[in-house]
């Protein structure tokens, strides 16, 4: 394998896009609306959308335990 073959699978191929969608959500909230758009951004998939909910939630919680100490 060459360096750029390595390079090139380390970049987005490891970054989940539910993950991507709650950390950007809880950024910019108002960015719910346009769902399509989002799914489109980060090439994710109903399933992914719907695992970045529960992860939004997850953070949001843990957001305001910090908050709270």
């Amino acid at each position: 394998m060459t360096d750029g073959q390595q390079l090139g699978s380390t970049t987005t191929a490891d970054v989940d896009p539910a993950e991507q969608i709650a950390r950007h959500l809880v950024r910019n909230p108002s960015d719910l609306i346009d769902m399509r758009r989002l799914m489109q951004r980060f090439r994710a998939s109903t399933a992914d959308c719907l695992r970045a909910f529960t992860r939004l939630d997850q953070l949001e919680l843990s957001m305001s335990e910090a908050t709270a100490r």
